[in-house]
């Protein structure tokens, strides 16, 4: 009964894939400048690397892959990578990267994983690693439940925590969101308790981080106005409203933003 309770909390009843596909299409330029992380500069990986999550057999799952950067990280380490992610210019890119850095063995594909069968795709219990590393992808109890059902062994969540977006609170405030509609905090409150309810040991992490955040004006744009239409729809004068206040913000062409957040990383074994 306690787990029926959080299912019923934790939904994302407000869930729109059109806006969702918009904003992260919009970030895709940014987010594929990145590199290649390593043991040594990322907590994640140097997570996986101490517990032996992975080895040269390994079978592996990106959920909310983004360009690549993670499964391009661990391709040296394992059998093969599977990565998905809803923004079809998020996966074109990862695609691209995979040629640049001759990442043969893994494989994208441009899927939601919140309508994502399972069953169908034969993933049930399919994979030594099955992760999700700062991806909305997973906002609900069911999308949460679906890592350990695609996994054999190990399962990593990986989520912001306590984030202080300045910018982009501004923003929501010039249009009637409050600042509490984020649920950010909440997941991994919901996730932990759900492990531990089904009789998992999950084991937590902190990171504190800064993230010193940079968009042209019409990058801007894109974000904030596409993550404010994921909280409701707005009106062409709030856009205006938006944009307007980008405007007064933006110093030589680049909107700053600096993020103050936790990184909370859950593993537990299946």
């Amino acid at each position: 009964m306690e787990l029926d309770n959080i299912r019923n909390k934790w939904k994302n009843s407000d869930f729109n894939k059109k806006v969702s596909v918009d904003l992260w299409d919009s970030m895709a330029e940014s987010f594929n400048k990145f590199t290649v992380p390593t043991v040594e500069d990322s907590q994640f990986l140097k997570l996986v690397s101490e517990n032996d999550m992975i080895n040269s057999n390994s079978q592996v799952l990106d959920v909310g892959c983004g360009s690549g950067k993670y499964s391009i990280a661990l391709s040296n380490l394992c059998e093969n990578i599977i990565g998905i992610d809803l923004s079809p210019k998020m996966i074109e890119n990862a695609n691209n990267n995979k040629e640049i850095y001759k990442a043969s063995n893994v494989e994208f594909y441009c899927e939601d994983w919140s309508s994502f069968d399972l069953s169908k795709h034969e993933f049930n219990n399919k994979f030594d690693l099955v992760f999700a590393h700062m991806t909305p992808a997973i906002n609900s109890a069911e999308t949460f439940e679906k890592l350990s059902k695609a996994s054999k062994k190990y399962c990593v969540l990986c989520k912001s925590t306590r984030r202080n977006d300045p910018v982009s609170d501004k923003v929501k405030e010039l249009v009637g969101i409050s600042k509490n509609k984020e649920s950010y905090d909440m997941d991994v409150a919901y996730a932990f308790e759900m492990l531990w309810l089904e009789g998992y040991e999950p084991k937590v992490e902190y990171e504190k981080q800064v993230w010193h955040m940079e968009k042209t004006l019409e990058e801007a744009f894109g974000l904030y106005i596409n993550r404010v239409k994921s909280y409701k729809e707005i009106t062409l004068e709030e856009e205006k409203i938006i944009k307007k206040y980008l405007e007064s913000i933006c110093k030589d062409g680049i909107v700053g933003e600096k993020v103050n957040t936790t990184i909370a990383t859950i593993y537990w074994q299946v």
